[in-house]
């Protein structure tokens, strides 16, 4: 889908099936939902209000499938062989897209295969090679291409070399890519490296093929410190989007309430130009992006 203008996503899926919808999620795999019609119905519950929101105020949305944890080594730790991730991930899309389309048929919804990564924690001796990654994430990229996803995101990237490898799979599977990266409380991706070098790596290693970039899974703040010190550079303007935390990292709480949380995030346009997309990551929920859509968006008033 080719937008201008401000695009919506939902928010943290797995905190709100958690928080809002009384969920308990192995290993915060939300794709396990999918094996029950209690876990559906979960699902279909934590999409519903953020599809009403895009449509009650025409605003375009991209909405993420529960597979952020459906790959290989996270699957094999709950007990899913490859079939099952193949299945897992075409289900994921199916659901994700009925569900929208329930609610606002023919409405400008985005479904995003969500890929996660590998490990949650940065551990050099772990990391993969591009063309390690490539291997990895391929049989999820093709699953969920497969299925009708309309594009793929690598999300809460470590490291270029995990984006570029999931880049590769898209590449490989004729679905467009978007690599989401995430920094810490220093504005530094995990390898210490800035996001301008992670941003460089990738598009230098798979031709530019990446539809852009986003941060996500960090404060507003942490985002903020990661792009300030590269302000005009034209990488920046390679993002197209932020999907954030409440909270700051390792902070306990809810964190920012939704007023708050939405001026931060929409503040981060003043150093990325294009960026058009804004969501939720932990601990957000359909406060937050409804207050999102309030600030970047206001509602017309009553006639």
């Amino acid at each position: 889908m080719q937008v201008t203008g401000t695009v919506l996503t939902d928010g943290g899926i797995e905190t709100a099936l958690e928080d809002r919808l009384g969920q308990e999620l192995r290993e915060f795999a939300a794709f396990e939902l999918l094996g029950t019609a209690a876990g559906r119905e979960a699902l279909r519950e934590y999409y519903r209000p953020f599809v009403e929101l895009a449509r009650d105020r025409e605003i375009p949305i991209v909405l993420d499938t529960p597979t952020w944890r459906a790959n290989p080594a996270w699957g094999d730790a709950l007990g899913y062989d490859a079939d099952a991730l193949a299945e897992v991930n075409t289900d994921a899309v199916a659901l994700v897209r009925v569900a929208a389309e329930s609610l606002w048929e023919d409405g400008e919804v985005t479904v995003n295969g969500c890929v996660g990564p590998r490990f949650d924690e940065y551990e050099r001796s772990q990391r993969m090679t591009a063309a390690e990654a490539a291997d990895y994430h391929g049989p999820q990229v093709a699953a969920l291409a497969e299925a009708g996803a309309d594009r793929v995101t690598s999300v809460t990237t470590l490291d270029a070399a995990e984006g570029i490898g999931v880049v590769r799979a898209a590449r490989a599977a004729g679905i467009e890519a978007f690599v989401s990266f995430t920094v810490g409380p220093d504005g530094l991706l995990a390898d210490g490296t800035t996001i301008v070098d992670g941003i460089r790596a990738v598009e230098a290693e798979t031709d530019g093929y990446a539809s852009g970039y986003l941060l996500n899974c960090a404060h507003p703040s942490e985002a903020a410190q990661a792009l300030a010190e590269h302000a005009g550079m034209p990488e920046l303007a390679r993002i197209v989007g932020f999907r954030l935390n409440a909270a700051l990292a390792d902070d306990e709480g809810a964190g920012d309430p939704p007023a708050e949380f939405a001026a931060g995030l929409l503040a981060l346009r003043s150093t990325a130009p294009s960026a058009i997309a804004f969501g939720g990551c932990c601990g957000t929920d359909i406060a937050h992006i409804a207050a999102v859509a309030d600030r970047a968006i206001p509602a017309e008033p009553a006639a």
